[in-house]
Order: C-alpha cells, then sequence, then structure tokens
C-alpha cells in the first residue's frame, strides 16, 4: 500500500506540473493584463534555508530560480551565517525590512522562527513552506510525508537484511536533533522495524547532520555493538557519515539513508549504501515559486498542504 502511494504521489506531481504549463502558456499569457506581468517584474521574492552546504539546497534553489525566470520575478536565495534558528530569524527580519514581497521558508526550528514569520505577514508578505513548515500558517507548504518515507526506508532494511539472510540483530538510528522532518522519519522507521521484532532499533544518536560527526557516530555504534547489521540515517549529511563508516568496514551492514548528492550517490554505487529515499527539491522550489508568484497576485493557491513526494534509489 506504502509503495503504492509512492507512485500515486509522482504521478500527482508530474499532473500538476503539466496543468501549470498548460495554464501559464495558454491561459495566462492571454487573459492576464500586461500590467500584472509589469507588476510581476517588481517583486521581490526570497528562499530562505537553513544552510547552503547539502546538495539538497543546492537542488531547490535551482528550482526556485528556474520558475523565477519563467515568471519575471526577482529572486534572492539567503541563508544564515550559521545553523542555527536565531541566525534564521535575522535573515527573515533582514529581508522583510529590505522589502521582500514573499518568502519561500524551510524552517530550521518550527517554534522559534515563528514569530518573525507572523510579523513578516503582518507585513504584507506571503509566506510559502518548503520541506519544513514553521508553526505559523503559511498560504501553502510544499514537502515530503516524513513519516511515510521513514517507513519505506525501514521497509527497505527489513527487505535487505532478509536477503543477506539475517534474522536478528541491532539497528543504529544516527539522525538531526530538534529537526521535526528528521523526527517523523524516525518515527516511521521504527514503526517499521516493528514488524518484525528480532530487529532491535537502538536508541537513536544525534548529530548536528554533517557528515564527519555522523561518520564518527556511526563508527561508534559499529564499535560498541558486536550484533549491529545496520544503520539508518535521516538527512544527506548524515547518510553519507554512515555511507563512509560502512565503507570504512568493507561493507559489512545494511545502511539506509536519505537525500541524493553526489557523495551518497558514490556509496550507493559501491555497496555502501544500499538505498536512498530521495526527495523532489527541485519540486519545492519550483512549484513554491509559483505558489508564492500566486499568491502576490491574489490568486487562488489551491491546498495548503501539496506532497511532493519521494522515489527509492537502490
Amino acid at each position: 500500500m506504502k509503495h503504492r502511494r509512492i507512485i500515486v504521489d509522482i504521478a500527482v506531481i508530474i499532473v500538476a506540473f503539466f496543468v501549470f504549463v498548460i495554464w501559464y502558456e495558454n491561459c495566462i499569457k492571454d487573459t492576464v493584463p500586461t500590467s500584472s506581468f509589469s507588476q510581476v517584474s517588481s517583486y521581490d521574492v526570497y528562499l530562505i534555508t537553513p544552510d547552503e552546504s547539502y546538495q539538497f539546497w543546492q537542488y531547490m534553489n535551482q528550482g526556485a530560480a528556474d520558475m523565477a525566470e519563467l515568471m519575471g520575478v526577482r529572486y534572492f536565495w539567503r541563508v544564515p551565517e550559521d545553523r542555527t534558528a536565531r541566525k534564521q530569524i535575522e535573515v527573515i527580519n533582514e529581508v522583510v525590512n529590505d522589502g521582500a514581497d514573499a518568502l519561500l521558508v524551510a524552517a530550521d526550528d518550527p517554534k522559534l522562527i515563528s514569530n518573525a514569520i507572523e510579523d513578516a505577514k503582518a507585513r504584507g508578505v506571503e509566506i510559502v513552506y518548503v520541506d519544513a513548515p514553521a508553526n505559523e500558517e503559511a498560504k501553502t507548504t510544499l514537502a515530503t510525508e516524513n513519516y511515510d518515507a521513514g517507513y519505506i526506508a525501514g521497509e527497505k532494511m527489513l527487505s535487505y537484511l532478509d536477503q543477506l539472510g539475517m534474522d536478528s540483530g541491532s539497528i543504529g538510528i544516527i539522525s538531526i536533533e530538534d529537526k521535526s522532518t528528521a523526527l517523523q522519519r524516525e518515527d516511521g522507521f521504527r514503526d517499521a522495524l516493528a514488524a518484525k521484532l528480532r530487529y532491535i532499533p537502538l536508541p537513536t544518536v544525534y548529530t548536528n547532520g554533517e557528515s564527519a560527526e555522523a561518520q564518527q557516530a556511526a563508527e561508534n555504534l559499529i564499535n560498541q555493538n558486536s550484533d549491529l547489521v545496520g544503520l539508518f540515517a535521516t538527512n544527506e549529511g548524515t547518510t553519507q557519515g554512515i555511507g563512509n563508516a560502512i565503507q570504512a568496514n568493507n561493507n559489512k551492514f545494511v545502511g539506509i539513508g536519505f537525500d541524493r548528492s553526489d557523495a551518497t550517490m558514490r556509496l550507493l554505487d559501491g555497496g555502501s549504501l544500499k538505498a536512498i529515499i530521495n526527495q523532489n527539491p527541485y519540486t519545492m522550489g519550483y512549484l513554491g515559486m509559483a505558489e508564492a508568484v500566486a499568491a502576490m497576485l491574489g490568486k487562488d493557491t489551491g491546498p495548503t498542504y501539496i506532497n511532493t513526494g519521494f522515489t527509492v534509489l537502490e
């Protein structure tokens, strides 16, 4: 059932994309007054992500930039100096003071940045969430169904262990502390493992999300648990970390993680990772920008949540 749902999600995205193209090419150009396009060209839209180090964010930026160019909007990508909610709040306040008309925001902390989002809305700024929403209401959120993605990751872990003839053992989980998206993935993964009680998920090791710290955490789990059979990671950096640790141990463990990048794909191709849950950050940025433009023009932005889907790379 969950595999079927992935297919449905992807189909919905494809249909939505072509509907948008048809709507833009055949309807907007013929029916929207020229003054509206002139107005759009004066809009400033900012993408604000927690950082820029992951390729995930770079894909999202490319999607937003491509749609901004198509629509004729001025577009900027801004990131905080450090990956903290406080620094992200500073960026939000700064671009609002600079005259932002709309923000695409990937919330570092959904609770802490909500006041800044509320203040931005009070000043007439349109808000669209991409990847990770804050608690404050926005026009729409474009994101992955993170629990479902984690559940599929758990099913993949069990499938690969079965293929290897395993019948028991412990499984390590390496994640990012206080990140709602990662916590949802972890919950889904644990629930999938609960279907086969012979595998014991270890207490989650929380890191800063970077590959070096995640690799050290993975190596510690390997050294401290003689019955370890698998490792699961919840984002791009931690996935690279567990893959590096598994590679250093002759690929003896099943590694499942999140997010396609050059580094994670090399680890997948080399057998150090068995599967990667690949989100659609380009789609988040691309359709998120379209939603922002619609909001600024006072058009209907549709549902308040858009599931951008995911695929499994093996």
